[in-house]
């Protein structure tokens, strides 16, 4: 994703000059795309296996037996109960008596139900219902936030692309795969690592640099696919809840939350985006921002920061503009 501070280099500007700018002039200094992220290096070496638990004492053991209770003495027999008195019912007796009578009152309806049970034994469960993120997602509700996480992550891929490396979302029915075009620009091979680990390698289809834009064509199957919102803006408004997920400073699908701040904004390179207070770092560039109905809304692509970091002030290319680009691949 474009940071602002940093020329197409990548080296920040506010470095060169010394110490940052004052916030008063922020705005028109640091503004501008994210770098992609070079790879991170292999983890640390694993954590040494734990000592196996140590065996019980035999002398823990031989204390324990010797303070083990005896044999129990059986109980003596009760003896008989008291014969009631002659004449008289026992109460519990005329309870019996009373509740029988109810049952044999009962509507026929009632007790053939009842017998029904004891003859067939418990009912039959209902078969297990879809889960409610994918109901959701069908009939274009919104759902819980978990719920819309676990429907879209499985659809963002992590791009490595020379020495850099972004983010991207295979989007439905075609399994294309959109990320930004500062991530694979000039790169003669890209490698795409889906959410379950697999590396799966894909060509550049279409670039669109004026929209920081580009479509990947991978040669296996890189993730389910998520649908793309195709009213402008997404049909979102301010203050409605949205996610991102990518793979900032390498850390592969890690999700924010945040709101949409603003609508209607444009972006460094003229195109219309959604402005958010979603947390977006580097490496999040051409990763995805969802909304609660389980649909990308946009493609993170810069943000504006007096430090080289996010500060909750980040912008996404609407998905209007991603579905217009999706249907120009062949």
């Amino acid at each position: 994703m474009a940071r602002a501070g940093q020329d197409k280099g990548g080296t920040d500007a506010g470095a060169q000059a010394g110490a940052p700018p004052p916030l008063a002039d922020a705005r028109e200094r640091v503004r501008g795309g994210l770098p992609p992220l070079r790879p991170r290096p292999s983890p640390r070496g694993a954590l040494p296996p734990l000592r196996p638990a140590e065996q019980p004492r035999q002398a823990g053991a031989a204390a324990a037996g010797a303070a083990a209770p005896g044999p129990l003495r059986p109980l003596e027999a009760p003896g008989p109960p008291p014969a009631p008195a002659p004449g008289r019912r026992p109460p519990l007796r005329r309870a019996v008596l009373a509740a029988a009578a109810a049952l044999a009152l009962a509507a026929t309806g009632g007790v053939g139900a009842l017998t029904a049970q004891i003859v067939q034994g418990d009912p039959v469960p209902a078969p297990a219902e879809e889960p409610a993120a994918r109901v959701a997602a069908a009939v274009g509700g919104t759902m819980s936030l978990p719920d819309a996480i676990a429907l879209v992550e499985p659809s963002v891929v992590l791009i490595q692309a020379g020495d850099r490396q972004g983010s991207g979302v295979v989007t439905a029915p075609r399994g294309l795969i959109v990320t930004n075009e500062h991530v694979v620009s000039g790169s003669s091979s890209v490698m795409v690592v889906t959410a379950d680990g697999r590396h799966v390698a894909a060509r550049v289809a279409l670039s669109a640099p004026e929209a920081d834009l580009a479509i990947l064509e991978a040669t296996g199957t890189a993730g389910p696919g998520v649908r793309v919102a195709e009213e402008p803006d997404a049909g979102l408004r301010e203050g409605e809840t949205v996610f991102a997920i990518g793979s900032p400073f390498g850390l592969r699908n890690s999700v924010t939350v945040g709101v949409v701040s603003a609508l209607g904004r444009t972006g460094e390179r003229g195109q219309p985006v959604i402005q958010t207070d979603t947390a977006i770092n580097p490496g999040n560039s051409g990763g995805g921002l969802f909304d609660l109905r389980g649909r990308l809304v946009g493609i993170p692509t810069e943000i504006l920061s007096p430090v080289p970091g996010n500060v909750g002030i980040g912008f996404a290319v609407t998905a209007e503009r991603v579905g217009r680009l999706l249907q120009r691949v062949q």
